[in-house]
């Protein structure tokens, strides 16, 4: 029998535990109907907009909802419950009201649907006071994440990559030891290394975690960071991780304008943690996703980028991608 997917059990765990939950989305397993009823498991048409008000509305009179909007870019005609309504009751009423609402959606990674349906939005989403944004880079932390956005009291989005999805995940890397849940804003120290950091979020785990291998086969050995969320961060503990090595190289597939990464940069070197000489971001391209999986490849962000980005911050000179 094949194995069940870590944020799949996660689920099945939080529908079991609290009865309070419903979750709404446009397609739901028979088996989750059958089980939980359709009270709870509520089957909606294709409109997010109304999907959230109506979850933000729930959530507001008691329940705790989770939604399920397919894709990320699906949330962009949603903003205004989102980020008008949902975010803004607990500030508006000085905590009287809280909004208990996790909603699911996914960014991109290996499916090539294109320019409309793939996004990685999570810097965008940051910058929305009040909102919990996770960004999973493993099977483990989808399953750690989710937990925990099933039992906060505030709204959270999961942005997942449809590759932790898909046939074969079992096979991913896998920094987190346990699907667990996790804690929101604390970065993941993955593995140990005294030269330099690299520094990834969702799809650039695995990212950064090859190039640390890459960079070992050279001789230096590097720090890798999962950050696991965008918002809130704990931005002190980055720093300390960071100041034990010699340089930092920090990896996103979003392009590079108000990026996550470019802010962090900045904080780092603020902070001391790092020369402003001894940091490199390494971003996506500034363009539409391609259906083209050529095209999509060289866009963003690869191994043997960060491996020139690290080596350049540590004032060595840069690889070719064909040496790597």
């Amino acid at each position: 029998m094949a194995r069940r997917h870590p944020a799949s059990a996660a689920l099945r765990t939080a529908l079991e535990e609290q009865p309070d939950l419903a979750v709404l989305c446009t397609h739901h397993p028979a088996a989750h109907r059958e089980l939980f009823g359709a009270d709870r498991m509520v089957q909606l048409p294709i409109a997010e907009n109304a999907m959230l008000g109506m979850a933000t509305g729930m959530a507001l009179t008691g329940r705790r909802v989770l939604v399920n909007v397919a894709r990320a870019a699906f949330l962009f005609s949603a903003f205004d419950p989102l980020v008008n309504q949902a975010t803004k009751w607990r500030y508006l009423t000085d905590g009287q009201f809280r909004v208990p609402l996790a909603i699911r959606a996914l960014t991109r990674g290996g499916e090539h649907l294109g320019a409309q349906h793939e996004h990685a939005p999570h810097a965008m989403l940051a910058q929305v006071p009040g909102l919990v944004v996770a960004v999973p880079g493993s099977p483990n932390s989808a399953a750690g994440l989710l937990a925990a956005a099933l039992r906060h009291p505030d709204p959270v989005v999961v942005l997942e990559s449809p590759a932790l999805f898909a046939p074969g995940w079992e096979s991913l890397p896998e920094p987190e030891p346990t699907p667990a849940a996790l804690p929101f804003g604390v970065p993941n120290r993955v593995t140990a290394g005294r030269d330099v950091t690299l520094v990834g979020i969702g799809n650039t785990v695995r990212t950064v975690l090859g190039a640390a291998a890459s960079l070992a086969g050279h001789g230096r050995a590097a720090q890798v960071v999962d950050l696991r969320t965008a918002a809130p961060l704990d931005v002190a503990l980055l720093s300390e991780l960071v100041a034990a090595t010699d340089g930092a190289v920090l990896v996103d597939e979003a392009p590079p304008a108000c990026s996550l990464m470019h802010s962090l940069a900045y904080q780092l070197v603020a902070a001391g943690a790092v020369a402003p000489d001894r940091v490199r971001v390494v971003s996506g391209a500034a363009c539409p996703a391609p259906v083209n999986p050529g095209l999509q490849a060289v866009l963003a962000p690869d191994v043997p980028a960060v491996v020139d980005a690290a080596l350049a911050a540590l004032g060595s000179s840069t690889l070719t991608k064909g040496s790597v």
